[in-house]
């Protein structure tokens, strides 16, 4: 059945072949493990040879498996399985992204992040997964609920996927096909924006949007999804839409561009 959630229409099956299949196209996307060349035709492709059936499948690919397909052939094989083989190291904060909770954007896994950090103390120091699972699934909705911008909705959302037996096993199989977490360290190189949220909107001219928000955290500052009276800037490109709106209603510093990076 499809079911209202928010603003958007969902399939109430999570096990629905066409969920599964999207799932996989945002684990390999570009701010989840990156893979290039897997897109979504190629994961069809996989799928429907029989070649994978979840994300973990991807990793455990030879090349014998791919280059007897129909289109494909030994070097496009050698080009798919060598990249994937690069991307089996990840961030902590592009691995929680990747995993495709409900309602966790990159800005949320930003924020998780920081806490496990946090709570582990290891900053600089490889993450197991086998640590994010066990410290996920001790972690009750009121801890999450005090993470800044992670109200109750979210909150509940992000247990719920840690309690999913399925989904504990998901993770479980991802370290034992060699999945590493890098440092997991929230490096910063000056406290400038200490203390200051950042919302961006719009088209950026000059500076890619995943650089600056790097800029932003690195200064020691913080990046919000959504426009609210905690927001200190709104640094607006072109066709900013909506939250500009929000923006001025609020009364909040809004940046342009030129601004922003000056």
């Amino acid at each position: 059945e499809v079911v209202k959630s928010g603003v958007a229409y969902r399939c109430s099956n999570p096990q629905c072949s066409a969920v599964q299949r999207e799932s996989l196209y945002h684990f390999v996307s570009r701010h989840a493990f990156n893979i290039e060349g897997l897109g979504p035709k190629i994961i069809d492709r996989f799928l429907d040879e029989g070649l994978i059936s979840d994300a973990t499948d991807i990793f455990t690919l030879q090349k014998g498996d791919i280059e007897v397909l129909e289109r494909f052939g030994e070097k496009s094989a050698e080009n798919i399985i060598a990249e994937v083989r690069q991307r089996k190291n990840i961030s902590l904060a592009r691995l929680i992204y990747s995993l495709g909770i409900l309602h966790v954007g990159e800005e949320t896994a930003q924020l998780l992040t920081g806490q496990v950090i946090a709570k582990l103390k290891n900053q600089n120091k490889k993450l197991k997964i086998n640590e994010l699972l066990n410290y996920f699934r001790k972690v009750s909705i009121e801890d999450l609920q005090q993470i800044r911008d992670i109200g109750p909705i979210v909150a509940k959302s992000i247990y719920d996927w840690f309690q999913n037996q399925k989904n504990i096993k998901f993770l479980e199989k991802l370290a034992k096909v060699g999945i590493t977490i890098e440092g997991a360290s929230s490096k910063k190189l000056g406290s400038k924006l200490s203390g200051k949220t950042f919302v961006l909107t719009g088209t950026l001219r000059t500076i890619a949007r995943d650089n600056a928000k790097e800029k932003i955290r690195s200064l020691g500052g913080d990046v919000s999804e959504s426009v609210s009276k905690k927001t200190n800037y709104l640094v607006a490109g072109d066709n900013p839409g909506s939250k500009l709106d929000k923006a001025k209603k609020l009364g909040i510093a809004i940046l342009e561009e030129k601004d922003f990076l000056k």
